[in-house]
């Protein structure tokens, strides 16, 4: 069963420790988990992901808002946790592309 609010306390604040078998855990928060706490559906969401991507970028065209703008430094604290995350945004503008018909 999905756990909504999981990672809520009781009274609805932000909980920030997780056990499991009275044990305590100390990366709650690691993305798919790991061992014997990784998560059931990785398989599933993950090629859900890449398909959504794939549509994305057939059916759209993409740009750089500013053509001249830099790609963020990556946040190394996150390095070991599955995607490493930047440190900024780069901002991007897209629009459905036309078909051959269209043309």
């Amino acid at each position: 069963m999905f756990k909504y609010d999981r990672f809520l306390n009781e009274d609805k604040t932000v909980k920030k420790e997780f056990y499991k078998d009275g044990t305590r855990l100390e990366y709650y928060t690691m993305p798919w988990g790991a061992g014997k706490n990784i998560c059931i559906g990785k398989e599933f969401a993950v090629t859900a992901i890449k398909q959504f991507l794939f549509l994305f970028l057939t059916h759209f065209d993409l740009e750089l808002c500013n053509p001249d703008a830099k790609i963020p430094p990556v946040n190394p604290s996150r390095f070991g946790f599955g995607m490493v995350h930047p440190d900024g945004d780069l901002r991007v503008r897209f629009r459905l592309k036309r078909t051959q018909h269209e043309m």
